[in-house]
């Protein structure tokens, strides 16, 4: 069975490159608690060849029951800083993602769980929004082994498009991995990335449509790595960095805390 769930990774998939407050881009299957809260944010800082971003993403997230968890992702700032065009700042897309689980984890097989995540476009400027709505399923698998939590997500992304814009949906992949250092440390690294909305040429990032300034994905992969650090079992901070096929580097400390009992990915 581990050999099947490491073929699974390798098949790995997550939702396109975007501002997020959790520790990492790929979703995990556990749910919260009923009626257990979370709340995230994040300041994310990325620097590249074609110049400067910065995001300041928030996360609230409620256990509706023990399956069902709802997911909202507002992101209050957004600043983007292109080398050769205008600037823009602003109010960045909301989405909101339903999450429920249909497997709970056994020993020998993992939990699974489906979601749809609704993208709002809050946006107003076309440099950091497209102004029309996303919608994204996807499937999230996730299995504990020895000090080992791993997750991927699998998932699809039917584009908004605006007037005038000739391109693809997006399939969407990525794998996850947190490693118990200690009872109040992790260490995190992950993959992810999508298939480019352009036919497969790579697009640089924030070059959007190359008939006007929208931005829209022209595929990406990316690499991060992480360590976060449990001041209590409810509060969780974090330092992550990502790389991707665009040269971009992005800088992400964040902080989270969860009600209740908390939320460790390892049940200690």
């Amino acid at each position: 069975m581990k050999k099947i769930f490491v073929v699974l990774i390798l098949l790995s998939a997550i939702q396109i490159n975007k501002a997020n407050a959790q520790v990492l881009e790929t979703e995990d299957s556990r749910p919260l608690n009923k009626g257990q809260v979370e709340i995230g944010g994040a300041l994310e800082y990325q620097t590249s060849r074609e110049g400067q971003e910065t995001a300041l993403p928030w996360s609230f997230e409620y256990g509706i029951t023990n399956r069902l968890t709802f997911l909202l992702e507002p992101v209050p700032f957004t600043g983007i800083y292109p080398k050769t065009t205008r600037h823009a700042t602003g109010l960045g897309d909301l989405e909101m993602t339903l999450f429920y689980q249909l497997v709970k984890e056994t020993k020998n097989f993992p939990a699974i769980s489906l979601s749809a995540e609704l993208k709002v476009p809050t946006a107003k400027d076309t440099l950091i929004g497209t102004r029309k709505t996303d919608f994204t399923p996807f499937f999230i698998a996730s299995k504990t082994m020895a000090k080992f939590f791993t997750s991927l997500n699998l998932s699809y992304t039917f584009l908004g498009k605006p007037k005038g814009f000739v391109g693809n949906n997006l399939f969407n992949y990525a794998a996850g991995t947190v490693f118990e250092l200690s009872s109040k440390s992790i260490l995190f690294a992950e993959i992810y990335g999508n298939t480019s909305a352009f036919g497969g040429a790579e697009v640089p990032e924030g070059a959007g449509n190359p008939q006007s300034n929208i931005e829209i994905s022209g595929g990406e992969t990316v690499g991060s790595a992480g360590y976060g650090y449990y001041i209590n079992r409810n509060l969780l901070i974090s330092l992550g960095i990502s790389y991707d096929n665009n040269h971009a580097l992005l800088f992400r400390p964040g902080i989270v805390w969860t009600s209740q009992d908390g939320r460790r990915l390892f049940g200690r």
